[in-house]
Parts: structure tokens; C-alpha cells; sequence
């Protein structure tokens, strides 16, 4: 008889981190995501029914941990002690993959309601701005939406429909080019230039827009993936 699992630690990790969505239901509760709708904003192509049973499995390994919330409130997860012990390696993952195997994003790879959704994520707390600010973001091209960022020292509420508040400063940038940007392959500065983004609002908040977000966590993996790229473009 043939043991249908290899007994080996690689194993059995992949048994755990070996899907697709794992790992990235990890990454959301490390970043901050606490509640079941805000996990699934962080994976829209995700099913419900899929990210429920994924995050019953994580309970049942004792690597997620819910706590039921009161009447007419919504539960909360959070990761337990073996459960933080693999962000690192989720980390490491994304920054191999940053250096190795990531590109510029296909258009399947384009969505403006996650971008939108993901920039709360970015925030600086102490780089924000310290009145309440409204921002509209309109994003065009493939994968297009638009949403406002209700930003309150010290986070960003995110929201898809007009909530009717005075904005503060508009922002219209092709979805890719933000999308490009938020991960750390170009600077803001370029999409400026390039005519791929403009503000309607107060230069002041134009300006300091982009250093409202680290778009830093990848970039030296990015950085030295390009270097690859070019090194291996060099003829013989």
C-alpha cells in the first residue's frame, strides 16, 4: 500500500498553502481585512460559497480564528500564532515571484473596483491628510470604474456609490497605469507625464496625493527583476 501524501514537511506545508486561494486569504487577514465581505473585496473572483468553506478549512487546521459578533453584527477573523507564522512566507512569495515571474498586468489582470478597493490597503496613516478629504477616483480604459476614498486620519474608507459628500479632488487615470503604479513599477510622476492621469482640485492635494500610499513593498524585488530581464537581453 502507497501512502496517497509523501511524508516530508514540503508535503504536507503544500497540503496547506497548495490552492490558489490560501495564500491569498493569508495576505488579506495580514494586511488588516477582518470581516468575511472585506476578505471577499480583496478577492472578488472568488465565489462566496468558495472563500466560506476555504476559511472553514484554515479554522478547522487552527490557522484562522472566528469570532462570532453580536446581534446584527458581522463576525470577525483573525489569524492565530501558527497562522501569523506564515506571513513571511506568504511575503517572500510575492517578492520571489515580484523578482522572477511578474510583469505588466494583462487586461484579464485589470480591475478597477479591486484597485480602488486595495488603495485603503497602501495608506501611510501619518501621511494622510489630517482633515477629512474626499477623493474621486475615475478610472478609464479596460477594466473601468470609479469610487470615492472618504479618508479620515487613520485610514480610507472606501466606498463604489456617491455617498453624496463634497469631494475635495478628483482623480481620472487609466486603470492599468494606477494599477502599475500601486504595485511599485512606476512612479506617479510618470503617469502625469505620459498623460495617463490628471487631478481636478487643489494643487496642493495633487501633489501630495501619490505620497499618501507605500507603493514601496515590491519594488526592490521589482527592481531586480527588470535587472534580470535586461542582463538576459544582452547578446553573447
Amino acid at each position: 500500500m502507497t501512502s496517497r501524501r509523501e511524508y516530508c514537511p514540503i508535503a504536507c506545508g503544500v497540503d496547506v498553502l497548495g490552492d490558489r486561494w490560501t495564500p491569498l486569504i493569508i495576505r488579506e487577514l495580514m494586511i488588516g481585512a477582518r470581516g468575511f465581505n472585506d476578505i471577499h473585496r480583496g478577492i472578488p473572483r472568488a465565489s462566496r460559497s468558495l472563500l466560506a468553506q476555504r476559511l472553514r478549512d484554515l479554522e478547522r487546521r487552527r490557522l484562522v480564528e472566528h469570532t462570532a459578533g453580536g446581534p446584527g453584527l458581522a463576525g470577525a477573523y483573525e489569524l492565530t500564532r501558527a497562522g501569523q507564522a506564515l506571513t513571511p512566507i506568504v511575503w517572500a512569495m510575492g517578492h520571489w515571484a515580484a523578482e522572477w515571474v511578474f510583469g505588466d498586468p494583462s487586461d484579464d489582470d485589470i480591475d478597477g473596483l479591486s484597485l480602488i478597493w486595495r488603495t485603503h490597503q497602501f495608506a501611510i496613516p501619518a501621511k494622510l491628510p489630517v482633515t477629512r478629504t474626499v477623493v474621486h477616483l475615475v478610472l478609464t480604459g479596460v477594466g473601468g470604474a470609479q469610487g470615492w476614498l472618504d479618508i479620515q486620519r487613520p485610514g480610507i474608507t472606501v466606498c463604489k456609490d456617491d455617498q453624496g459628500l463634497a469631494v475635495d479632488l478628483a482623480l481620472e487615470a487609466d486603470t492599468a497605469q494606477m494599477q502599475r503604479w500601486l504595485l511599485g513599477l512606476v512612479p506617479f510622476r510618470d503617469l502625469l507625464a505620459n498623460g495617463h492621469a490628471r487631478f481636478l482640485g487643489p494643487s496642493r492635494l495633487a501633489k501630495a496625493f501619490p505620497t499618501w500610499f507605500d507603493t514601496t513593498v515590491y519594488s526592490r524585488s521589482l527592481r531586480r527583476g527588470e535587472e534580470h530581464r535586461l542582463g538576459d537581453a544582452v547578446p553573447a
